[in-house]
């Protein structure tokens, strides 16, 4: 079935491939632009809203490239404060089930698992690699990687830390994850859904 089949019945939403893509950059494209639209609600969108603003077009390569989903029924936005909604998601993002959430100007926003000491220093580390790769970028390097992982073991296998950098509307933020992360899960999604919605700034 054509995701255009029954466009007023039919969902849409981001994968989380379709997130990072959507939210990687401090300045969006256009189609970027219009992968965060889906996560602007407090529901999900039907594809004939979504047709409303954008072409068909995009819409045919963001499910090639899969970074949209389709679902039957619509789903509701997180609604709870950030430091409330972390302790529901972060063991499906984090193999030790340590996460924080950091602005890009290194203050720790929520957490759990952590001590307030480990998560205000792993923030602002995660503020300096950000700002770093910011830099970089503008002196032509071509950034591919949208996170940065830290490994104590030789072979490399499982990371340590991990810090996931995204951008929702032109604010910085840094995911921080102990142990293995597991970001390719709905869990992810709707954090970053719940940032989007919330257009407010959270403490821990």
């Amino acid at each position: 079935m054509s995701i255009f089949d029954n466009a007023d019945k039919t969902y849409i939403t981001l994968t989380p491939a379709g997130v990072f893509e959507a939210f990687s950059q401090n300045e969006p494209t256009a189609m970027q632009l219009a992968l965060q639209a889906l996560l602007s609600h407090r529901e999900t969108v039907l594809v004939a809203t979504w047709l409303e603003e954008y072409p068909e077009l995009w819409l045919d390569g963001f499910v090639e490239q899969g970074f949209i989903e389709r679902l039957s029924t619509f789903l509701p936005a997180p609604n709870l404060p950030l430091d409330q909604f972390l302790p529901y998601v972060v063991a499906s993002l984090s193999g030790k089930r340590r996460a924080a959430i950091a602005s890009d100007e290194g203050f720790c926003l929520a957490r759990i698992g952590y001590s307030q000491e480990e998560a205000d220093m792993l923030s602002v580390a995660a503020a300096d690699f950000s700002g770093f790769m910011i830099r970089q970028k503008q002196r032509g390097w071509s950034v591919g990687s949208r996170a940065i992982s830290f490994f104590q073991e030789v072979d490399l296998l499982v990371p340590d830390t991990s810090f996931v950098f995204l951008w929702i509307d032109k604010d910085g933020y840094a995911l921080i994850i102990d142990g293995e992360p597991l970001t390719n899960n709905r869990a992810f999604v709707e954090l970053i859904w719940g940032i989007k919605t919330s257009g407010l700034k959270f403490e821990s």
